[in-house]
């Protein structure tokens, strides 16, 4: 079996502004709120770490990789006061396939239930890794405090064909 490549691409990506107040746990701070404010949250061991454990902890799909399937799914979370994850959620799923409507009519699917199906067991895998990261991440601060923090972070999942590293 060739070696799959996994690509973890991470990108802060800046959101709409909200007014938040710092002491009520159910609010957020938006990353262009603390860019003016504040201390963006990181990983304390840098992002680079990220994308190791990422490499290192990411199971591609079984079905995915059988069927030659690709993806990029976004994700936002909030890091917490003590610098752990919650409401980790895809908000976005991109796949790739070689010839889709070929891929459907093998699987006894439409092309759209095809998508559905696949982007599931995407987002399914990036949310399990990203529930199970170690809790190193540095909260954003507001005047020396921390913050929950919003944070938006997309998982690549590539077996070389598409991203130019590699198999063909």
């Amino acid at each position: 079996m060739n070696k799959l490549i996994i690509t973890a691409a991470l990108a802060m990506m800046m959101v709409g502004a909200k007014a938040q107040a710092l002491d009520n746990d159910t609010t957020y701070y938006e990353p262009e709120q603390l860019f003016k404010v504040g201390t963006l949250p990181k990983y304390k061991s840098g992002m680079g770490s990220v994308v190791q454990y990422l490499l290192n902890n990411i199971r591609y799909p079984q079905e995915a990789e059988k069927e030659m399937v690709d993806a990029k799914v976004l994700t936002t979370f909030i890091v917490e006061k003590d610098g752990s994850l919650s409401n980790i959620t895809p908000v976005n799923t991109t796949l790739q396939f070689f010839d889709a409507k070929k891929k459907a009519e093998k699987l006894g699917m439409t092309v759209e239930e095809l998508k559905q199906h696949f982007g599931k067991l995407f987002q399914d895998e990036a949310i399990r890794v990203l529930t199970e990261m170690p809790k190193k991440w540095k909260p954003g601060k507001v005047d020396g405090k921390p913050v929950r923090t919003k944070y938006e972070m997309p998982v690549r999942f590539g077996m070389g064909r598409f991203t130019g590293m590699g198999r063909r």
